[in-house]
């Protein structure tokens, strides 16, 4: 009698899956892993998930959610194996915060906008951690403009921020003069410092907007490659070593690549 597949996989086949993956007749590059060896996979996956996200794509952002899903399946059975903690316990953990940090849901908490609920959660995550420093969970290695972002994000919930966007805007101007200035003395330390001043009030603008400036730089880098792939498949621009391109052809091509949906 022939078996039928089942219409639906669950996360029990999926761990049953890895746990034959790891067991003794299973995948030699598998079994090899380590926790410290899948950093470098589980960040690769975060960001091809994010990039199909940017692109809308929903077939890839399907494939992509569950080669991400697979990396952390992974990384519980690695942390069952030695008796540490599963599937289940990960699982446990992520449903008691969720409803522990939202009292304005499952409690008797009062919160009704976004502001309100962002300082909630993080005195309750400051609370649960007994930890005075509110910046202390932010990652080390998370990528700067995030880091920037979520920095500025804990000081606005102390209090400390500016009271309007116009007002970061002032700033982002104030912070252009004052790298104008070093660039134009040449003195590089200063433009360096000035540089990075300016990126982080830029972070906050994007703060301001919901609009976390990593993302917006991501997209940015997208489209600057997609425009910059169309211009290289001009005629002029293959012939580019026999005659160099000058500004204004340049320019001419870059604002036909504009032009192409």
């Amino acid at each position: 009698m022939i078996k039928t597949a089942k219409l639906r996989t669950t996360l029990d086949d999926l761990r049953e899956l890895m746990a034959r993956l790891r067991g003794e007749n299973g995948c030699p590059w598998d079994r090899k892993q380590t926790a410290q060896s899948l950093k470098i996979y589980l960040l690769e996956e975060t960001y091809e998930l994010a990039e199909a996200l940017d692109k809308g794509d929903l077939a890839e952002t399907r494939e992509e959610l569950g080669d991400l899903l697979f990396q952390i399946i992974f990384l519980c059975r690695l942390f069952e194996e030695k008796g540490d903690f599963d599937l289940d316990q990960v699982i446990e953990t992520i449903h008691q915060k969720m409803i522990r940090r939202h009292p304005h849901i499952f409690g008797g908490k009062d919160w009704n906008n976004a502001e309100q609920v962002v300082q909630g959660w993080q005195a309750i995550k400051a609370s649960e951690k007994d930890v005075p420093d509110p910046f202390a969970s932010i990652p080390i290695s998370e990528p700067s403009l995030l880091k920037a972002h979520r920095i500025s994000q804990r000081a606005a919930a102390q209090g400390f921020d500016w009271p309007t966007i116009d007002s970061v805007l002032e700033k982002v101007r104030e912070e252009l003069g004052e790298l104008e200035e070093a660039i134009q003395g040449k003195e590089l330390e200063a433009a360096g410092e000035e540089l990075g001043d300016l990126l982080f009030v830029l972070a906050n603008v994007g703060r301001f907007l919901g609009i976390p400036a990593e993302n917006a730089l991501r997209q940015a880098n997208q489209k600057f490659l997609s425009r910059f792939r169309r211009m290289s498949k001009e005629p002029r621009f293959q012939e580019r070593d026999v005659s160099p391109l000058s500004l204004e052809e340049w320019d001419e091509l870059w604002v036909r690549s504009k032009e192409v949906v």
